[in-house]
C-alpha cells in the first residue's frame, strides 16, 4: 500500500498538483508542514482526493463533479508520469462502480502500466480481474489477479472476495466456500463480514446433497459451516424441532464466527413457512392428452404427502379436473378459494397459465398462492402469488453451457432437431454459452424420425468440404488416392439436443465420422431414467445433466414408484416432479423472502427468479459401460497466498 510521507519540498507540491490554485497550495503546505500529533500522515490518494474537492469547489460543482470519471481524466490531462497514471485509474474505479464496464475497460488499457510500481499496479490488476468477472469470464478474472506473495490484508481479502466469486461463477461452490472460510477472520468491518457470512451461505445452498454429504473437513469453521446448512436443509420438511436443532448446533460450534444477525433471519425464514391446518386445491386434467402426466405427478404428489410424518394434522386435499377444453380458469379459481383453498397446485396447460397470468382483474386479486405445474408462454410476464414450476428444459441447456465453459470448451457445434422444441435448446444454450464468452461456430438440425444422421453430421463437421478437396485433388492429379476424411478442427465440443432414441444413433454416427474425441454434452432427453446397459452402451462418454431422483440411488418413495406403478416408469422424472410440488408449498414464503434461497428437491436445487419462476439446478452424469454413472464436476484447483498487516 503506498501510504510513506509526502515531501514538505513546494517544488514536490507543484509538480504534483499542477491544477491547484494558489491557496490551496498554500493550504496543502500548511498540513503536510504541521506537526500536530492529532493528524494523522495523509496517503497519496487522500491527497489526490483533497485536491479533486477543492479544485471542485473552487469551480462551483462541489457536488457535480468532485468524485466522477470525467473529473479525474481532466486532471490526467494536465499531469504527466505517474500521476497521470494515478488519475486514470481512479478514472477507471469510477467508471466500474457506475457500471459502464465497457468504459472502465477502455480506460484501464490506455494506462501505461510500466509507468506503476508497487501497490498501485496491484489495483490496476484487481480492477481488472473485476471487469473479467462483469464481463462473464471469470477464468480469466482469476488468471489477472496478483501473484505476488506478500500483500496487504484489504488486498488479500479483496483478491479472495475476486477469487471466490468467480469459482462460484464456474461452478467451483466448494473452492468459494473455502476462501471465504479462509478469509473471514480478516474482516475489521462487521458489515463486511456479514456480507462475506450471506455469500457462503449463498454457496452452501447452491451445493447438491450427494456433494455436501461427501464433504469434511478438519477446519473448525468450515465444519460449523457445512453442519449448519445439514441442519437447515433437514427443517425443510419440518420446521418443528429447527430451534432445538440450531440450539444443539452452537453448543457444537460455541465459537462459530457466524452471526446472529444471520441465524436469525434463516429462523425467521424457515419457521414462517405454512401451518399444516389449510386446505390445498389440485388443479389437474383427470382425462384428454394430460392424463399420464397427471397420473405421474399426482401419484408423487400424494406419495409425499403420505410419507411426510411431520405434518400432524394433515393438510385437507381438494382435487379439481380441468380437463374441459372450454374451462374458464379465472372462475375457477375464484371457486376453489370461495370454498376454503390457502394453496393451489395447477394448471398444468400452459394456456390455462396465461389466462391466470394475463386476467386484469385478478392480477392484483391472487391473495391465494399459486404454484402452477408449467410455465407462461411469456417468460417476461409476472403476477403476484404466481409461482411457476415445472421441468423446464433450457435450464438444463443453459447448466450445459455453463458446464462447457467451466472445461474451458468454448468454440462449439450444435446438433439439434428440426421443430419448435430442438428450436428452445438451442437457442438457450447459444445464448448463455456466448455471454459466457463462447462462440457456437456450426449449427445443423436433423430429422428426428428418421434413423439415419449421416447428412446432417457431415455438415456440422465439414466432412463434406473435405470430400470435395480429395476429388479435386484426384481430378489434378488425374489417379486414384489413399483418403481419410479430415473434420473441421475448429470446434471443442458439441453441444446434442436429442431423445434417447436419437441419441442412441447419433453418437455412433459421431464415432464413425471422424469425432469421437470430441466431447459431447447433452440434457436428461438422452436418458430413460431406467437402466438398460445393451441399448445405452452406443451412449458410451456422452455427457448430461439430469435429476437428482434420477442420478442417485434407490431410497423409500422410488421404491414406492417402482413396486407400485411399474407402466409409469418412463414418467419417473413427472413423479419426481409430484413430490417436489407438495413441499415447494411449504417453502414458497422461503423462497420468495430470503435472498439465494434455494430448496433441495427431487428434480435439483431449485431456486426463484424475479418473475416467480422456479428453476432448477441439476447433477450430472457420463455414459460407461452402457450405465450412467454420476460425476461431480465441483472440483477446482487450489491456490495459496500469503499476507502482511497493513
Amino acid at each position: 500500500m503506498i501510504s510513506a510521507k509526502l515531501s514538505p519540498d513546494p517544488l514536490f507540491l507543484t509538480i504534483l498538483f499542477p491544477a491547484i490554485l494558489p491557496r490551496h497550495l498554500t493550504l496543502l503546505l500548511l498540513i503536510l508542514l504541521s506537526g500536530c500529533s492529532t493528524t494523522p500522515d495523509k496517503s497519496v490518494n487522500d491527497i489526490i482526493l483533497d485536491a479533486v474537492r477543492d479544485q471542485a469547489i473552487e469551480e462551483g460543482n462541489e457536488t457535480t463533479l468532485a468524485e466522477t470519471p470525467e473529473h479525474y481524466i481532466k486532471l490526467a490531462s494536465k499531469s504527466r508520469g505517474e500521476m497521470q497514471q494515478r488519475y486514470l485509474v481512479k478514472a477507471a474505479e469510477l467508471l466500474y462502480s457506475r457500471g459502464d464496464i465497457a468504459s472502465a475497460q477502455d480506460q484501464l488499457e490506455s494506462i501505461q502500466a510500466e509507468d506503476i510500481a508497487g501497490s498501485r499496479h496491484i489495483q490496476i490488476q484487481l480492477l481488472a480481474a473485476k471487469i473479467a468477472l462483469a464481463n462473464h469470464n471469470p477464468a480469466q478474472a482469476i488468471d489477472l489477479l496478483p501473484g505476488q506473495e506478500r500483500l496487504t490484508v484489504s488486498q488479500f481479502i479483496e483478491i479472495n472476495e475476486i477469487r471466490a466469486e468467480a469459482n462460484v461463477a464456474m461452478g467451483y461452490l466448494l473452492a468459494a466456500i473455502k476462501t471465504r472460510v479462509e478469509i473471514d477472520p480478516y474482516y475489521k468491518d462487521n458489515e463486511k463480514r456479514e456480507k462475506n457470512h450471506r455469500a457462503i451461505w449463498s454457496a452452501l445452498n447452491a451445493l447438491s446433497p450427494v456433494v455436501l454429504n461427501d464433504i469434511s473437513s478438519s477446519n473448525k469453521a468450515l465444519q460449523g459451516w457445512l453442519e449448519l446448512i445439514r441442519v437447515m436443509r433437514a427443517a425443510q420438511l419440518n420446521s418443528n424441532e429447527l430451534r432445538n436443532e440450531v440450539l444443539d448446533w452452537s453448543m457444537r460450534f460455541p465459537e462459530h464466527p457466524v452471526g446472529n444477525t444471520l441465524i436469525e433471519r434463516l429462523l425467521q425464514a424457515h419457521l414462517g413457512t405454512p401451518s399444516t391446518d389449510h386446505v390445498i386445491a389440485v388443479l389437474l386434467p383427470q382425462q384428454g392428452p394430460y392424463q399420464a402426466v397427471t397420473k405421474a405427478i399426482k401419484n408423487g404428489f400424494l406419495s409425499a404427502y403420505y410419507a411426510d410424518r411431520t405434518q400432524s394434522p394433515k393438510p385437507v386435499l381438494r382435487f379439481y379436473d380441468t380437463s374441459r377444453k372450454d374451462l374458464d380458469f379465472v372462475a375457477l379459481y375464484r371457486k376453489v378459494v370461495q370454498e376454503g383453498a390457502d394453496y393451489v397446485l395447477g394448471p398444468l396447460d400452459k394456456a390455462a397459465i396465461d389466462q391466470l397470468m394475463l386476467s386484469n382483474d385478478l392480477a392484483s386479486e391472487l391473495e391465494v398462492p399459486v404454484l402452477t405445474l408449467n410455465y407462461a408462454e411469456d417468460a417476461s410476464s409476472v403476477a403476484d402469488n404466481l409461482y411457476q414450476f415445472g421441468l423446464l428444459p433450457e435450464d438444463e441447456a443453459r447448466q450445459v453451457a455453463e458446464l462447457a465453459i467451466r472445461r474451458n470448451k468454448t468454440r462449439a457445434a450444435i446438433l439439434a432437431p428440426d421443430g419448435p422444441w430442438g428450436e428452445r435448446l438451442k437457442s438457450a444454450f447459444e445464448q448463455r454459452f456466448t455471454e459466457l464468452g463462447g462462440s457456437v461456430l456450426s449449427t445443423q438440425h436433423f430429422n428426428g424420425n428418421i434413423d439415419d444422421y449421416g447428412r446432417p453430421i457431415k455438415q456440422l463437421l465439414n466432412l463434406q468440404q473435405s470430400n470435395n478437396r480429395h476429388k479435386d485433388l484426384q481430378h489434378l492429379l488425374g489417379t486414384e488416392l489413399k483418403y481419410s476424411p479430415y473434420r473441421r478442427q475448429d470446434i471443442d465440443m458439441v453441444f446434442l439436443a436429442a431423445t434417447h432414441h436419437s441419441a442412441r444413433s447419433i453418437m455412433p454416427a459421431l464415432k464413425f465420422h471422424h469425432a469421437g474425441d470430441l466431447p459431447v454434452y447433452s440434457t436428461s432427453h438422452v436418458y430413460t431414467g431406467n437402466k438398460d446397459r445393451s441399448a445405452d452402451m452406443d451412449l458410451n462418454g456422452l455427457m448430461f445433466c439430469d435429476l437428482p431422483w434420477t442420478l442417485l440411488g434407490d431410497h423409500s418413495l422410488k421404491q414406492t414408484f417402482k413396486n407400485n406403478w411399474p407402466e409409469q416408469q418412463n414418467y419417473t422424472r413427472l413423479f419426481a416432479l409430484g413430490i417436489d410440488s407438495y413441499h415447494l408449498l411449504y417453502n414458497l414464503k422461503l423462497l420468495s423472502s430470503y435472498e439465494n434461497a434455494q430448496f433441495v428437491g427431487q428434480t435439483g436445487n431449485i431456486y426463484l427468479d424475479s418473475n416467480n419462476r422456479l428453476h432448477r439446478e441439476s447433477l450430472w452424469a457420463r455414459f460407461q459401460n452402457g450405465t450412467a454413472r454420476y460425476i461431480n464436476t465441483t472440483i477446482a484447483p487450489k491456490s495459496g497466498i500469503s499476507i502482511e498487516s497493513d
